[in-house]
């Protein structure tokens, strides 16, 4: 599933209804006939792009919806050292077994 998916796709659904309960009964319970499938379902089949296209057909389709644009894509950034990698680094720790297994 991309980063982010079911965030653009309730986001997007919040236009249509604010209440945000109701958006996440739709998302999770809601069958989109032309899609084949609960939001839900097609965002984590890697889908989420196909409702997000059909919520964006749908505001436009919303008397002024004009000024709806799609979702930038974040660039991905390149994530260096973390505080305790040097805690890590070497790799020469013994291998601990779990009691038990």
């Amino acid at each position: 599933m991309h980063y982010g998916i079911v965030r653009r796709i309730v986001t997007l659904a919040e236009l249509i209804e604010p209440d945000r309960a109701q958006v996440w009964t739709w998302f999770f319970e809601t069958r989109i006939e032309s899609l084949g499938g609960r939001p839900v379902e097609l965002a984590f089949h890697g889908r989420g792009q196909e409702v997000v296209d059909f919520l964006h057909d749908l505001l436009a389709r919303t008397k002024g919806a004009r000024n709806v644009k799609p979702f930038p894509r974040r660039p991905r950034r390149h994530v260096g050292l973390q505080p305790n990698d040097e805690l890590f680094a070497g790799g020469d720790a013994p291998v601990v077994s779990v009691p038990g297994r």
